[in-house]
């Protein structure tokens, strides 16, 4: 019975302590794919002949690996996490990540092909960003506190550039030298991953620190289905929300990823910002996008005067829409403003993390428990975008001037609006009628619940029994 449940070491609170300890592991998975992005730029010593010295090809490369391996990465997750759960499936893509990071600078000093494969495994890692963030958003949120759960969990994608470019950019240019970064960041997410093993379980029922009262508060008003049964791939397939939530994810992390991936190199070689300075230049931004998302969780929770649907829209609107304009601002601004061009900088990438409590939140709550599959899908079209990111910079800007940046920002403000428009017309904040099934995997319409009887017998009073439902 819930109600027996004692409290544990957490008292009610053990749910964010899950998302604490899930923040840890996904920001270090981040973290160790965006390594490289950074210290690319000061691995090579000046000497052209140098093993570090790589090829404007090479660096597309190993751009790219990362997608590749996220796109390999994304393939089996929604079948291992259905039968295997998440936690052991977590564990094993953040076991990968710690690996490759230890071995990148053996790699580096060995050749191209060997970082390019640790690149290739780290990025099959990042594939566990967005099925863990609706998974664990599932089964650990509150329906009424989901928008809250979704925005700070969704903070691992800001604090993995936080840690790594302010980092990366200190020990570039102290004795230690660029590997130390991928020895401490290996090491962290191996101490990471062990706590997230030992602490994290599948749902709240098999925990023994969550009380019975904090039990019956996550499990308010949500399917009482099995997370084992089939996931109703045609079903998915056929739903228009689920549909305007992947297409809008083509414009938005094209927008990010442009941003995450190729932030510094643009800070650098256009903005012409300093290495060390460009590592905190880099990481602000991040900063910024943090405090929106602290904000609009509990906003989008408790603005109740407008419908859920209005307010996923509405934050939709404002986050993709501002990026978008924000990109403008960058294709227009000279630059000799770099100060004004790093402020657009910033705000498109703090503008961006509004979208946890858009197309994210729409995505959580009309898949409920299978959001596993729905994320798995996002997760490919984010590697897609970052595989093919490199053509497309290598492309419109082969030599980083500023007019061929200008005209990269332009046509990407225009697929980030062209792209979520289709999600304003058709997002919902209902659950499908394929998230109500029967163990068989048949969609059964939802039975409208009975108020439970309690008896309640007043002390020192010789009536007969009042009865009252829970409402009363």
């Amino acid at each position: 019975m819930v109600a027996t449940r004692p409290a544990g070491a957490f008292r009610d609170s053990t749910r964010y302590a899950v998302m604490a300890v899930s923040i840890l592991c996904l920001t270090a998975i981040i973290s160790n794919s965006l390594a490289l992005n950074f210290t690319v730029i000061c691995m090579n010593d000046g000497n052209p002949n140098s093993t570090y010295a790589y090829t404007e090809d090479e660096k597309g490369w190993l751009f790219s690996a990362i997608a590749m391996g996220t796109l390999v990465g994304s393939i089996p997750l929604s079948t291992l996490t259905t039968y295997l759960g998440m936690r052991i499936v977590f564990c094993g893509y953040c076991a990968v990540s710690a690996v490759s990071t230890l071995l990148m600078p053996l790699a580096a000093a060995t050749g191209f092909g060997w970082v390019f494969a640790m690149r290739v495994l780290q990025g099959t890692a990042v594939a566990m960003s967005f099925p863990a963030l609706g998974s664990i958003t599932s089964q650990w949120s509150t329906l009424k506190g989901s928008g809250m759960f979704i925005s700070l969990l969704s903070c691992h994608l800001q604090f993995g550039p936080i840690f790594t470019m302010p980092v990366s950019g200190a020990l570039c240019v102290s004795s230690l030298g660029w590997p130390a970064i991928y020895y401490l960041q290996g090491t962290l997410t191996i101490a990471a991953t062990i706590l997230f093993y030992t602490f994290y379980r599948d749902c709240p029922r098999m925990h023994k620190s969550v009380s019975g009262k904090e039990l019956a508060k996550i499990e308010q008003g949500k399917s009482t289905a099995s997370h084992k049964e089939p996931v109703p791939y045609k079903a998915i397939l056929a739903s228009l929300p689920i549909w305007g939530v992947w297409i809008s994810n083509i414009g938005g992390n094209l927008g990010f990823h442009i941003l995450l991936q190729y932030g510094p190199t643009y800070l650098n070689k256009v903005l012409k910002y300093e290495i060390q300075s460009t590592g905190f230049a880099t990481a602000v931004p991040y900063v910024a996008a943090t405090l929106v998302k602290v904000v609009a969780g509990p906003f989008s929770d408790h603005a109740t005067c407008i419908s859920e649907k209005n307010r996923m829209v509405i934050f939709t609107i404002i986050s993709q829409g501002c990026m978008a304009l924000c990109f403008v601002f960058l294709a227009i601004i000279p630059v000799e403003m770099s100060f004004v061009g790093w402020l657009a900088y910033t705000a498109a990438i703090a503008f961006s993390g509004l979208n946890c409590v858009g197309v994210v939140k729409c995505a959580q709550l009309v898949s409920r428990h299978h959001i596993h599959f729905v994320m798995a899908v996002t997760s490919f079209i984010a590697s897609s975008v970052v595989l093919i990111l490199p053509a497309f910079v290598r492309i419109l800007a082969p030599n980083n001037a500023d007019d061929e940046w200008a005209m990269m920002f332009w046509i990407i403000a225009i697929l980030i609006v062209v792209t979520n428009a289709f999600f304003v017309v058709v997002a919902d904040a209902t659950p499908a009628e394929w998230t109500r099934s029967t163990s068989a995997g048949e969609v059964q319409p939802e039975k409208p619940k009975e108020k439970p009887l309690i008896l309640e017998i007043e002390p020192n009073a010789l009536e007969k029994p009042k009865f009252h439902t829970i409402n009363e």
